[in-house]
């Protein structure tokens, strides 16, 4: 019987490996839409959004990733992601996200607020929200 093709995949944050392993599938979230990657794929590079990326085992089952911004290489059945934060589904600290959702709602209130404005960085604000809210969601699922 043949082998089923398969892709090997990596995906990496500053803070080490976060998953390695040979698998069917990945969808990940590319700054213009998901990217589906199965094997045999054309060689790709492309940037990632904060999203979801979901990696199909060869057992038909999926792993959920909480991803940040970063980039994806295909090359040679390899798909190698690097991003800024990625966790597991199922080792998400939910409170934390919360807390971290709630402080990033609070200090982007405060736009408009002359006094605010200088103590603010609102642009980092508005990504700790989407991490924190990006993170809920993909715990939710797990």
């Amino acid at each position: 019987m043949p082998e089923e093709p398969s892709l090997h995949v990596e995906i990496v944050s500053p803070d080490g490996a976060v998953y390695s392993g040979t698998v069917a599938m990945v969808v990940a979230p590319g700054v213009e839409g998901e990217l589906g990657i199965l094997p045999r794929h054309e060689a790709l590079v492309s940037l990632l959004a904060i999203g979801e990326t979901r990696v199909r085992r060869l057992d038909g089952d999926w792993e959920r990733f909480a991803s940040g911004i970063g980039y994806l290489q295909v090359l040679f059945n390899k798909v190698m992601i690097v991003v800024d934060q990625a966790e597991q589904a199922g080792k998400i600290d939910v409170e934390r996200a919360q807390v971290a959702r709630k402080r990033a709602e609070e200090r982007l209130a405060l736009r408009g607020d002359p006094e605010a404005e200088a103590e603010v960085d609102f642009y980092r604000a508005e990504l700790a929200l989407k991490r924190a809210e990006n993170r809920l969601k993909v715990a939710s699922r797990a």
